[in-house]
């Protein structure tokens, strides 16, 4: 699941740069600088970089290679919490001090075919096209192919010739595709698990494993490429829609000349095209090949816990869809105008230790122990009489209505309309946020593990149904 690797460990103390210096990973090291004041030496597979003016210390190689010797095969999970660690020590730092600022999350798909039929199919992956990547003068590289972004790449090629090159064959008639997500800064790895850093420990935790394959596999499905379309039982204008739907080119220019919702309505039955052709064509093997390599994968972590790996498969916890902005870093999920979840979500667990009240950045207040002395709450004398209020702000209601339970707008009027959305929008903005996650097709019912608070569990499962 995991091949390369980078990780950094900034502000280096006197004992850890000296810890550092005697590692077995700097044990052939003449302790030079170069030009740029950097002390750099290689241990199995790794490639290391010290800077004592910056006390900083940069770690960038591949795990498979440090275990094994060749990346060929990927590391299973046992494995992983074995290197990990042995890594960690190699260069003389605790796992917790190494920042992973670069990852690649890779799935091998083998056949007996060569994965050059699946690369003459590549066509691009959202919107960004597959590209040859030419060979290197003196280095022999198997054919790739790669769709690159601002954070991360998508890369697929063709792994057993690229091993044979090297001196690593596989078994006779035997063809290995792989599939990576190569992420080339630190904010997509902290995405995965909705974390400001995510360090070398991380990397052996089963919420960490389960969400990279999530990950990896929702990326796959992001890929589109030139797959037989059948066009029986459909009219001249489907025909001419499913033929050329596959072409970024044609909605950029459908942009330029149409409305915004005449475009989200043709891409919308452009989908439903393809499923339809999808279903009178025979399965598509690349599909079968990554569902069961991706399977192979999951099985033996499955049977680590009775629990299941599903209890902690961070893509069907909704808090992942929020992430709270910090000083040192931009959001990474739009504000919920856009489809994020507010800081005071009522899908963010609750911490039983803070009874402070939290920020609601204009959303709506948090109403989690914000009355603790207010009027309305029966005081220790469960005999004494209690006023109704309103819900939301504390006041109390004037109505004589039995049933009201917010402020009515003949007595405050437009702010009343604040007060009965204060209570409306986490139950809808919930709503919503489950309704994107069950559109997601995985390969089971992520229903029974989403993390919504009981008062409105029902409603919210109810209307996504």
């Amino acid at each position: 699941m995991v091949d390369d690797c980078t990780s950094v460990a900034k502000d280096l103390t006197l004992e850890e740069t000296v810890s550092i210096g005697r590692s077995e990973a700097f044990a052939d090291c003449d302790g030079e600088p170069d030009k740029f004041g950097w002390i750099r030496a290689k241990h199995r597979g790794q490639t290391l970089k010290l800077s004592l003016a910056k006390a900083e210390l940069k770690v960038q190689g591949s795990l498979a290679t440090f275990a094994k010797g060749h990346n060929l095969h990927l590391l299973t999970y046992p494995e992983i919490q074995l290197a990990c660690p042995a890594l960690a020590a190699a260069v003389g730092l605790p796992m917790a001090r190494l920042r992973l600022v670069g990852l690649e999350l890779s799935l091998d798909m083998d056949s007996t075919t060569s994965p050059q039929r699946l690369l003459e199919t590549l066509q691009h992956h959202k919107n960004s096209p597959f590209e040859v990547v030419k060979q290197r003068k003196g280095v022999p590289r198997a054919l790739e192919k790669v769709a690159s972004h601002a954070d991360y790449s998508m890369k697929i090629y063709n792994k057993g010739l690229w091993e044979a090159q090297h001196g690593n064959h596989l078994p006779a008639g035997q063809h290995r595709a792989r599939v990576e997500v190569v992420m080339t800064r630190a904010r997509p790895i902290d995405a995965l698990l909705n974390r400001s850093e995510t360090t070398l420990a991380d990397l052996t935790s089963l919420e960490f494993y389960a969400a990279a394959a999530a990950h990896l596999e929702q990326k796959w499905k992001e890929v589109v490429r030139t797959k037989p379309l059948t066009f029986a039982g459909l009219n001249e204008k489907d025909r001419r829609l499913l033929g050329a739907g596959g072409n970024p080119e044609y909605w950029r220019g459908l942009k330029k000349d149409r409305a915004a919702i005449t475009v989200k309505r043709e891409k919308k039955q452009y989908k439903e095209l393809v499923a339809y052709s999808a279903s009178r064509m025979p399965p598509d093997e690349y599909e079968q090949q990554f569902s069961a390599a991706l399977a192979a994968l999951l099985a033996p972590v499955l049977a680590v816990q009775n629990d299941t790996i599903l209890h902690t498969f961070s893509p069907v916890d909704i808090s992942p869809l929020r992430i709270e902005k910090e000083p040192a870093a931009p959001p990474l999920v739009n504000d919920a105008g856009a489809g994020g979840l507010p800081a005071s979500s009522p899908c963010l667990p609750a911490d039983d230790d803070d009874e402070r009240e939290q920020p609601t950045n204009g959303r709506g207040p948090d109403l989690t122990n914000r009355y603790a002395s207010s009027p309305c709450l029966p005081d220790d004398d469960e005999t004494a009489p209690t006023a109704r209020c309103c819900l939301t702000c504390g006041r109390v209601l004037a109505s004589s209505s039995s049933r009201a339970k917010f402020c009515s707008e003949r007595e405050r009027g437009a702010a009343a309309k604040k007060c009965r959305n204060a209570a409306s929008n986490p139950t809808h903005n919930t709503r919503r946020a489950v309704n994107r996650i069950l559109s997601l097709s995985t390969l089971f019912d992520q229903r029974p593990f989403l993390r919504i608070p009981e008062p409105i569990r029902a409603a919210v499962l109810a209307a996504a149904a």
